[in-house]
């Protein structure tokens, strides 16, 4: 029987030492390869071929703006195993708010750091009651190396 790991509490922030997960930390070493020098990859970067592994767990998101929300465009089938379908859903219409925090102030998160956001911990959405033992990481990318358009996240779950 697999045991859940317990977390006192939940890591929030931009040292990718926060997270355990070999998965995440492999998806983040294979955003900063897509850089190829550049601050940000752009999501034409992404080869899904390159990591079938991990597609599971992955979400890609658009970021709109005025105001800043993020729509989820992919879900990989854990996450929706998980949370359910989130797709072509804003985060600002309530698709994943957390009593404790929120998915859009870490989205929000990325976009102003301009870098990658982790987490590590126990997690809650509003329509699910037990809390999800989770590990992440929210890279951005932008097609012309300026404007971040689009997130993608590597979600697995503990």
């Amino acid at each position: 029987m697999r045991q859940t790991p317990q977390f006192r509490e939940q890591r929030v922030g931009f040292d990718p030492d926060i997270v355990s997960a070999k998965r995440v930390h492999e998806f983040h070493r294979h955003w900063q390869e897509l850089r190829r020098g550049r601050e940000l990859p752009a999501k034409s970067d992404f080869d899904p071929t390159a990591v079938p592994h991990l597609l599971s767990g992955i979400m890609l998101l658009r970021v709109h703006e005025d105001p800043l929300d993020f729509e989820y465009r992919i879900i990989g089938e854990d996450v929706v195993a998980r949370f359910g379908s989130l797709k072509g859903k804003r985060v600002r219409d309530g698709a994943l708010l957390n009593p404790s925090t929120t998915a859009l102030g870490h989205y929000c998160a990325v976009v102003e750091a301009r870098r990658p956001h982790f987490l590590e911990g126990v997690t809650r959405v509003a329509w699910h009651d037990r809390p999800i033992h989770l590990s992440r990481v929210h890279c951005p990318l932008s097609a012309d190396g300026k404007k971040i358009d689009h997130i993608i996240s590597y979600v697995a779950f503990l």
